[in-house]
């Protein structure tokens, strides 16, 4: 049986070029994804951290008596920033507010939690 040189199997130069073309740019896809959700990740934990400063914050000036107003600011860590107030309000109450202001590789981020006490 003869072979017809048109009917050859395999693939062309040219074929074999688009595959590769192909690959390339699913893979500079899937680097591109890999950043994003790396990037993502650290955003997620930053914000993770000072929800948990201001949590605790919180927590703290909450247990202390009423003795007027108070605020501050600290520094918790590397880049980040917490400023705190404890405010009379009406009906012997008050209002507790800290907001964590924090550096992410996009840009600086504020996390605020306020909640109200009874004195």
């Amino acid at each position: 049986m003869k072979l017809n040189p048109s009917s050859r199997t395999g693939f062309t130069l040219i074929e074999l070029l688009i595959a590769l073309v192909l690959l390339n740019v699913g893979l500079l896809a899937l680097v591109g994804l890999a950043a994003a959700i790396t990037r993502n990740a650290d955003d997620s934990r930053f914000a993770a951290s000072a929800s948990s400063f201001a949590a605790a914050r919180l927590e703290r000036i909450a247990s202390i008596a009423c003795g007027g107003a108070a605020s501050g600011v600290d520094h918790v860590a590397a880049g980040v920033t917490e400023q705190f107030s404890d405010v009379p309000a009406p009906n012997d109450s008050r209002v507790i507010t800290d907001s964590v202001m924090y550096e992410t590789t996009r840009g600086p981020k504020t996390f605020v939690l306020r909640t109200a006490a009874l004195c």
